[in-house]
């Protein structure tokens, strides 16, 4: 690794990472054909004064085309076009929490089942909240941006009975719920923890996920909170050979 390390003023320590949009646009590019495979991409300079971005930024931008199969570095040629798609395998980035609606981007759930349960004891240490509590269980199958594909996850959501009223769900969910729950009842997520865990998956779930039994996997847990409230917790359990998840952390130095 590098060793380079970009500078920022305090103030704008929580500025959105601007290297995402510029992934998100060569990679666009790419698609479209320019350029195309077997090309190099734009100098790191060049990026840099187009976009006004600093070389490690650029950089973080095509390490993120890198992982999905699209470029590939070479150190005295440059960076080099290998394929106009993304490799068959979901890869999430989440370099800030605005990045959480971005799962949902790109990807489909659809809904095997919808309905009110009692949490008993083990969902009820998931979900922080006594035994015996209501709550509206989504239980699917998330999808690529082709649902023709293998899945990418099996999805499990909670969501407290007293925000449960969500007139916009369906058979193929879009969208976060937690995104339903703000824009229904008006109100702002004030917390989002995570916590991703390594597990095997076997039996039903690995005959859901179209994998061996026994293969390896990550789960992934989001806790929402409204202050210390939990309102909604979500679970994905993913196949290790489809999923990816790539996070960036600025740093930032306070210069006295």
């Amino acid at each position: 690794m590098e060793n380079e390390i970009d500078v920022y003023p305090p103030s704008l320590a929580t500025t959105p990472p601007r290297h995402l949009d510029l992934a998100r646009t060569l990679m666009q590019e790419i698609v479209n054909g320019r350029p195309r495979v077997g090309e190099l991409l734009p100098t790191e300079a060049e990026l840099g004064e187009q976009w006004n971005l600093s070389r490690y930024a650029v950089r973080q931008a095509i390490q993120k085309l890198t992982n999905l199969g699209m470029v590939s570095r070479q150190a005295g040629v440059g960076t080099r076009v290998i394929s106009d798609r993304p490799r068959e395998r979901y890869m999430q980035v989440m370099d800030s929490p605005a990045d959480l609606v971005g799962y949902a981007k790109g990807t489909t759930l659809r809904m095997s089942s919808c309905e009110r349960i009692q949490a008993d004891p083990v969902q009820a240490r998931l979900l922080r909240s006594n035994v015996g509590a209501e709550w509206l269980h989504i239980a699917g199958i998330r999808y690529g941006a082709d649902a023709k594909h293998e899945p990418i996850a099996l999805v499990d959501i909670y969501v407290d009975q007293a925000y449960s009223k969500l007139p916009e769900l369906g058979e193929v969910l879009s969208v976060p719920v937690y995104t339903m729950i703000e824009k229904e009842y008006g109100i702002k997520v004030t917390r989002v923890e995570q916590e991703l865990q390594g597990l095997l998956i076997a039996g039903t779930q690995a005959e859901q996920l179209q994998v061996e039994d026994g293969s390896a996997g990550l789960r992934i847990v989001r806790t929402y909170f409204l202050r210390d409230k939990v309102i909604a917790v979500t679970t994905g359990v993913h196949p290790a050979s489809r999923f990816s998840y790539s996070m960036t952390y600025q740093l930032t130095q306070d210069v006295r």
